[in-house]
């Protein structure tokens, strides 16, 4: 972010708030709670390189956040734990557009991927997941974001490299508790991506418009997006059947890219 000393310490502070304030594809349910009344599910572990790697689950339908936290831990998940969502009046204005906000870390609001010598920084997502699951559709409805691009790409293709990151997208049955999560792995700085992953669970069913809406928010967070405040936003908390982001979506990645 391109900005000065005491810009920098204001976005510090409001993402100090919000370390944590992410998550993955959301849960389906009929009237959901506000973002931020259940809470978020996340595992943040500190690599023996310096890097840090951020975890986030979504409870399943009929799982509560605590619940999910509980049987992660039991599975041996490293330090999970539930983090509230903070309501979009706690942002500073940088952290948000609109109804959208981004995922912060605890040194900045926006985690940027690096140009490595590109007009836009290059996101290859190579999906290895299932025909149930509309990546690809996915992939091309954020690909209108005008300041970074995404591209979509078979596993036999393989990561290109020369500067290009590429994030791989599995799908499968990862038993009981979340339907989707998103892993990022930031530099020992947290102002930049290293790498993602995304899973999607197929031990939960769903309809093409639902799984769209899983792959859509999946993508949206590892562009650097939190959730959007929005039911008309795929990123929205709560899984759905909206399929696209919203203009909030848009025009926040569009102000940091």
């Amino acid at each position: 972010m391109r900005t000065g000393r005491s810009i920098g310490a204001v976005l510090l502070a409001a993402a100090s708030t919000i370390v944590v304030a992410l998550t993955s594809t959301a849960q389906a349910v009929a009237a959901p709670p506000a973002p931020g009344r259940d809470g978020v599910v996340v595992s943040v572990q500190k690599n023996r390189d310096g890097t840090i790697t951020e975890t986030a689950y979504t409870p399943a339908p009929g799982v509560t956040a605590k619940d999910l936290a509980a049987r992660l831990t039991a599975r041996g998940v490293p330090n999970v734990k539930v983090a509230d969502e903070p309501a979009m009046t706690t942002l500073a204005a940088a952290c948000s557009s609109g109804t959208a906000r981004t995922w912060p870390s605890s040194a900045t609001c926006f985690v940027r991927w690096a140009y490595n010598g590109y007009a836009r920084p290059q996101i290859y997502f190579i999906d290895h997941s299932g025909s149930a699951w509309p990546v690809g559709r996915a992939v091309t409805k954020w690909n209108e974001t005008s300041g970074i691009d995404s591209v979509y790409r078979i596993p036999s293709s393989g990561c290109p490299g020369g500067g290009i990151h590429c994030v791989h997208v599995y799908s499968g049955n990862y038993g009981s508790g979340w339907t989707g999560l998103t892993s990022r792995t930031l530099n020992a700085a947290e102002t930049y991506y290293t790498g993602a992953t995304v899973k999607l669970n197929t031990y939960y069913s769903g309809t093409e418009a639902e799984h769209w809406n899983t792959a859509c928010h999946e993508l949206g967070h590892v562009l650097g997006l939190d959730h959007n405040t929005s039911t008309g936003s795929c990123v929205y908390a709560y899984r759905s059947s909206q399929r696209y982001p919203n203009a909030d979506d848009f025009n926040l990645l569009e102000r940091y890219y």
